[in-house]
């Protein structure tokens, strides 16, 4: 069993990049073995629009997401994890999102093996839960609509403006460990 955690936020060792390694080692936990990405040190590049997708089944672009794609193709899901700014994810996590559509095969079906699951991670500064709950969900339906089953709740790490304060509460911490065992159970 493997997850790929995708950190979406430019500071390595905040609170996002906490929470996907809480929810890693959660799954690590239960057996599973794990890759982490930090999308902030890819050189990666957008959706060009030129459907070589829909001919080929693979992306015309050949970055560093090229390698992100393939453990995701081999892994059993994945954990992506992303501040909220201005009441959506990062620019960092935008390019992934928009190269997903290489996973959409012309007959609108998906390439991406069944079976695979995902679970989100999100921070924001500010404390109230429900002000972003339509950005969460519809990473969920872009993850869903490519094929990748929903697995434990997302965690939203709310009230979060100080890098690394995550650390000092502890049910975060310990919901996203549990997230992981979770996402990990067979």
């Amino acid at each position: 069993m493997k997850f790929i955690g995708l950190v979406g936020s430019p500071r390595k060792g905040g609170n996002t990049d906490v929470l996907v390694q809480k929810v890693l080692e959660g799954a690590q936990k239960e057996g599973a073995d794990t890759e982490v990405f930090y999308l902030n040190e890819l050189n990666v590049r957008g959706c060009q629009a030129c459907f070589h997708c829909k001919k080929t089944g693979t992306c015309a672009v050949n970055d560093d997401l090229t390698k992100v794609f393939q453990a995701i193709n081999e892994a059993d899901g994945i954990v992506v994890g992303s501040p909220i700014y201005f009441g959506r994810f990062t620019a960092q996590v935008a390019p992934f999102f928009d190269r997903l559509f290489a996973y959409i095969k012309p007959d609108s079906t998906t390439s991406l093996k069944s079976g695979k699951k995902f679970s989100l991670v999100f921070t924001q500064g500010q404390s109230d839960t429900a002000l972003y709950e339509n950005t969460i969900n519809s990473v969920a339906a872009v993850l869903t609509r490519i094929g990748f089953v929903p697995g434990p709740k997302a965690i939203v790490g709310a009230g979060l403006r100080d890098i690394g304060a995550v650390n000092e509460q502890e049910q975060y911490l310990t919901e996203a460990f549990s997230r992981g065992q979770e996402l990990a159970a067979r």
